[in-house]
């Protein structure tokens, strides 16, 4: 019989600042509080998952105690030595939850350079990750890339991811970058040997929707999404955005990207969430209520993922 392996969901967007590492971290705590085991993955070289979960000393004691990604990969690569799990995962406050987490370091873009200088960077990379994560010990694993500005790190999580997650905002700007990261996609997973199941497991997420219904950019959403295209705008400059709105989401969806129903609006809880430090224990941390439908919406198609193994 088949070991099940845990579900692997990486995270990536075209552009900065769409909101990656916050729903990642989201969709990270909600797991959590399912009774799920989960390992999160930082892959961002400017560790901002990592400093959003610790604290500036918690951090500087791990990457001094060279309990990171960045100091296993060197291990394991370069020195050829045996990894433990132990000397690389280590264990994390989201909000009132407990995830396993795993930090960058301060040497992930030296060694991310050093794997490519090979001609298999994704493959080493891969083995190295199966050698010192217990894929069979969790349910899902997440992983929180860099922004497409540096490609590499996407790449090399595609070896090991069984789905996609790509954050993006409701604007012209985020489509038409999102839409060219797609067509590299499509190349980068020709070379991989979980390519076509990877292409058939794309997710796109609206995140920073306004919620002023009569911003474009807010009607654009709930059309697209509820099939609902048509709209009639007072200016021809409103219209105009909007038919560009709606021409690049269409292009995204016959490259066979999947929109999740569920959106999330502009929130300052989303903002803010989790809280740097944990709360008092009188309150519990929760889920901020705009990010529900999304997270609910992306652990039922982990879940779907995770059954049909």
């Amino acid at each position: 019989m088949k070991s099940r392996r845990a579900v692997v969901a990486s995270f990536v967007s075209a552009s900065g600042g769409v909101g990656k590492t916050k729903l990642s971290l989201t969709l990270a705590y909600h797991l959590s509080r399912s009774n799920r085991k989960v390992l999160f993955i930082d892959l961002d070289p400017t560790a901002g998952a990592s400093l959003v979960v610790f604290s500036e000393e918690e951090y500087d004691n791990h990457v001094k105690a060279r309990n990171t990604l960045s100091d296993a990969l060197e291990q394991y690569l370069i020195q050829r030595a045996i990894v433990e799990p132990s000397s690389v995962i280590v264990r994390a406050k989201v909000g009132d939850a407990f995830v396993d987490f795993v930090l960058p370091g301060e040497k992930l873009i030296r060694v991310v350079d050093e794997l490519w200088r090979s001609s298999s960077a994704g493959l080493r990379f891969k083995k190295a990750l199966e050698s010192f994560i217990p894929f069979a010990r969790y349910d899902y694993i997440l992983i929180d890339n860099a922004p497409f500005f540096d490609p590499r790190y996407t790449a090399l999580s595609l070896h090991i991811s069984d789905c996609i997650f790509i954050p993006l905002r409701p604007s012209i700007i985020d489509l038409k970058r999102t839409l060219r990261m797609v067509f590299w996609l499509e190349d980068e997973m020709e070379t991989i040997e979980n390519g076509e199941k990877l292409r058939e497991n794309l997710y796109a997420v609206f995140n920073h929707v306004p919620t002023n219904r009569e911003q474009v950019e807010r009607r654009f959403v709930e059309n697209f999404l509820e099939g609902k295209e048509e709209e009639k705008f007072s200016t021809p400059d409103r219209t105009r955005q909007y038919i560009i709105l709606l021409t690049y989401a269409r292009q995204l969806k016959s490259k066979g990207v999947k929109f999740l129903s569920s959106y999330v609006e502009v929130s300052s809880d989303i903002e803010r969430f989790p809280s740097p430090r944990a709360p008092s224990k009188k309150k519990e941390e929760s889920l901020p209520a705009k990010a529900n439908g999304y997270a609910k919406e992306a652990s039922q198609i982990l879940e779907r993922l995770l059954r049909n193994q």
